[in-house]
């Protein structure tokens, strides 16, 4: 059961990664899995729900990969390249951050979804502006790493956007340069 349960949140992820929130129907993910519409709801009562789940489960595992970037004992450009990286692989297969996609479709979320929409952003913020802090050293912009964290946020998520309207990876490349020039060393 439980086997079947992720198998329709990888799903319902991929879908909204690439389609939006609004393009989701339980009746899609029900013939997608081989599964009835009501065994769906049995896992989800409802979409917000599912929803919730998605943005719970995203943000886990990107804490995790953010953790495992931070305790790396390298410098401040490769740790950003490392952030930066996490945004390339959410573009493939012509998706988006799922978070950044939902951001789009904010007037259809509840309450719940919103508030653990935004604990994303300011997770992923906070821990930039971390990184900043204690790189400090190798930082070579005056902004405050508050500050400079949310340019870098802001920044990727809309190369994320730009990218996929004229499918060439131009702006997120941009994004890289652009951050890469905030950081003291040689470009990786």
């Amino acid at each position: 059961m439980a086997n079947k349960r992720t198998e329709l949140q990888t799903l319902a992820q991929a879908i909204v990664q690439r389609s939006g929130l609004r393009e989701l129907s339980f009746r899609q993910l029900a013939e997608q899995t081989g599964v009835k519409s009501s065994s769906v709801h049995y896992y989800f009562p409802e979409k917000h729900d599912l929803t919730a789940v998605l943005i719970t489960s995203y943000s886990e595992a990107f804490a995790q990969r953010l953790t495992a970037i931070a305790n790396k004992p390298t410098a401040l450009k490769r740790k950003l390249s490392a952030f930066i990286d996490l945004f390339e692989e959410a573009a493939q297969d012509d998706k988006l951050c799922l978070c950044g996609m939902l951001a789009a479709e904010l007037s259809s979320l509840d309450e719940h979804c919103r508030s653990l929409l935004s604990g994303f952003f300011k997770q992923a913020e906070a821990w930039l502006a971390q990184i900043l802090k204690q790189h400090k050293g190798e930082l070579l912009n005056p902004l405050p790493p508050s500050r400079l964290a949310a340019v870098m946020m802001s920044g990727l998520e809309g190369a994320l956007l730009l990218d996929r309207v004229n499918s060439a990876g131009d702006h997120l490349h941009a994004q890289r340069q652009l951050i890469n020039s905030f950081a003291a060393g040689t470009a990786v």
